[in-house]
């Protein structure tokens, strides 16, 4: 009598093993490795990007789901891992700030009847 048992893809277990060998290379660094912040900060940000990328590329892969829904999960993953990022590198505060004075410059002349904007 045959059995049927699931095996699971090579690229699958590759992929796990290659998540846990991250894992282990992030606790190394962050618990055994004497050294400056900012490069274990860097260090993980990048660890971190690559662990993003490659669970985005096993739910492409593994996911069954439309292709509008696919995308729409790219495009917020991908905007996601740009922010956070962005905060762990300490520019995400700078560039909100930006964006606010510019809304700011925008508005100003909207409550006096004059605009910025030429007709």
């Amino acid at each position: 009598m045959p059995s049927t048992y699931y095996m699971p893809s090579t690229h699958l277990i590759n992929t796990v093993v290659a998540l846990i060998v991250l894992a282990a290379l992030a606790w190394f660094i962050n618990t055994r490795v004497a050294g400056d912040e900012r490069i274990r900060t860097i260090v993980n940000v990048a660890l971190g990007v690559i662990a993003a990328g490659i669970v985005l590329w096993l739910v492409n892969t593994f996911v069954p789901m439309a292709n509008s829904i696919k995308g729409l999960l790219n495009i917020l993953v991908v905007l996601a891992t740009i922010v956070i990022v962005l905060q762990k590198v300490g520019l995400w505060s700078p560039i909100v700030g930006m964006w606010n004075n510019f809304m700011r410059s925008l508005h100003v002349g909207e409550h006096s009847g004059t605009s910025h904007i030429l007709p």
